[in-house]
């Protein structure tokens, strides 16, 4: 059993998303692209039978960087069950073709288009085609090899057209050609044909410049809204500047293929590529009817939102409570505030993966602190904390992180922490011993002579009335005499001087990696490597 009960790892180990994965969707930003998406479709499909022109086309534009989920919206438009009903849709992924031409172009939005999708059309045709013979079409019955021995025996042009759906019976092609031309364009015939055969993807061969393509991309579409009443999607992924791209997509949208919407997704930098390669396609894509920006999909609330919708999903409301939701969001959040690397949807579902999967063979009732850790560790052997001197595992950081909310608790451990790290210092020979009479200046915590025999007088103020506290503080220690240098640590962010005093801001990285280094120091447990660090730590808030 994987964490939170659930019987499999919710996430995908692919960098890109599986078909399975993307029926799950979470995150504001791409519900709102998502309704956008199904807006845009609902409106074209409400005009057939109601004024719906030959030439009425949409195009949709999906824009954001490299991670940021377009792929995934995008496949799960393509699998929502609803739109079965009123579309037939095509996938195609550029960056998968190489060499790049009309044709391999053309190949990859045929094979974009689901076997259902194609036997759905076959059947339909098929339909067609016996109530023509069941009209007495001239020529109609011979498609289905009907004859007067049939009808003898009781049998009937629905009952082979059956045993040709099935496969059991081969039509009369020749005779399927001559009642559909008098129905159908040229080309409508000859792809109809194709899907009569089972060989639709064949029409590759057919094509060879983009007029043929493009002819044959219009009839299909034609057929879809003829045959099924349905619209047809063409969702080209990973549009850029390569230059048959720019042709096919451009003559794409000039044809104004029937009854169909275009879907392009795109980087912000590929855009602006687009731009500069061919003004003409970019002014198109500027006047496209729907712009889905998914700006700010990469925040925070974004992310984790994401995160959590693939355990909600397979949990099914039964295991993943709001207080284990609390829980993994603060982890979340951890690895968002403090990787920067990691703030798209892409990265922080990899880690998730990995860490659901260690937690899993150590069995683990929730994704723990050591899970993410491990995981780091394994999968970005290097990567280290933001801002951590200490190199502090991020299991560690997680918890200390969480036990720094109380503020008195947490002064009194930044307190020991500096009175230890400059201990540290001192056996290293940096500083002098610490003072025996650090507690007798008011409002002084440590007192002790760096390496060039100044005195020194650290107070460490982390209260929420700051300023009062430096203004006495200082006020107190001059009067004193026997000071030479007053350094105040706090987390104010009051860098500079105050009233004569060094004002030092501590912030949350420092303080945690001041408490990881206190921990080892009380437990003996520093080293060669980490005596080094904690030196750059003392250097990093002026103690030496």
């Amino acid at each position: 059993m994987y964490p939170y009960g659930l019987e499999q790892n919710p996430y995908h180990g692919s960098p890109t998303p599986r078909m399975s994965d993307s029926l799950i969707l979470g995150g504001k930003r791409h519900k709102e692209a998502k309704s956008a998406m199904l807006s845009c479709i609902s409106d074209l499909h409400s005009r057939i039978g109601n004024g719906l022109q030959d030439n009425d086309s949409r195009l949709v534009t999906i824009i954001q960087d490299v991670g940021s989920g377009k792929t995934h919206l995008t496949l799960h438009i393509k699998g929502l069950p609803d739109l079965a009903r009123t579309s037939v849709i095509s996938y195609a992924d550029l960056s998968q073709i190489f060499p790049r031409t009309v044709q391999s172009v053309y190949n990859a939005i045929l094979t974009g288009f689901d076997d259902q999708n194609i036997l759905e059309l076959r059947k339909a045709i098929l339909y067609f085609l016996k109530q023509e013979a069941e009209s007495n079409v001239r020529g109609a019955k011979k498609i289905f090899r009907f004859s007067v021995i049939d009808s003898f025996f009781g049998k009937s042009i629905h009952s082979k057209a059956q045993q040709i759906i099935d496969n059991k019976l081969t039509p009369d092609y020749a005779a399927a050609d001559q009642v559909l031309r008098n129905k159908l364009s040229i080309i409508e015939n000859n792809i109809a044909n194709s899907i009569l055969r089972n060989r639709l993807r064949d029409d590759v061969y057919n094509v060879e410049t983009l007029e043929d393509a493009l002819a044959s991309l219009s009839a299909i579409a034609k057929l879809n809204l003829k045959f099924l009443k349905k619209l047809t999607i063409f969702q080209i992924d990973e549009f850029d500047c390569d230059k048959v791209s720019l042709d096919v997509i451009k003559g794409i949208i000039n044809a104004h293929l029937p009854s169909s919407i275009i879907t392009l997704n795109l980087t912000p930098s590929a855009y602006e590529d687009i731009r500069s390669a061919s003004i003409s396609v970019f002014d198109r894509l500027e006047k496209a009817n729907y712009k889905i920006d998914l700006a700010g999909s990469n925040t925070f609330e974004e992310v984790n939102d994401i995160t959590l919708e693939y355990i909600r999903h397979h949990d099914n409301g039964v295991n993943f409570t709001s207080d284990l939701e609390k829980d993994l969001s603060s982890k979340i959040k951890v690895i968002y505030d403090e990787f920067p690397d990691f703030r798209n949807v892409r990265s922080m579902i990899n880690i998730f993966y990995h860490a659901i999967e260690s937690a899993h063979k150590r069995s683990c009732a929730v994704i723990d602190e050591q899970a993410i850790d491990d995981t780091i560790k394994r999968v970005y052997p290097g990567l280290k904390v933001r801002g951590s001197i200490m190199s502090i595992p991020l299991s560690e950081f997680i918890r200390i992180k969480k036990n720094c909310n109380d503020l008195k608790e947490l002064e009194d451990g930044v307190r020991d922490a500096v009175r230890n790290l400059v201990n540290c210092a001192h056996d290293v020979g940096s500083v002098s011993e610490l003072s025996s009479d650090s507690t007798a200046i008011e409002g002084g915590d440590i007192l002790y002579n760096d390496s060039t025999g100044t005195r020194v007088s650290v107070s460490v103020v982390m209260s929420k009335d700051h300023l009062r506290n430096f203004e006495q503080i200082s006020n107190t220690v001059k009067t004193s005499g026997i000071v030479d240098k007053l350094l105040i640590l706090t987390n104010s962010y009051a860098n500079g001087m105050g009233n004569g005093a060094t004002v030092v801001n501590i912030d949350r990285s420092k303080m945690i990696d001041l408490i990881y280094f206190n921990g080892k120091y009380e437990k003996n447990d520093i080293f060669e490597e980490d005596q080094k660090r904690a030196l750059l730590l003392a250097r990093s808030i002026k103690l030496c």
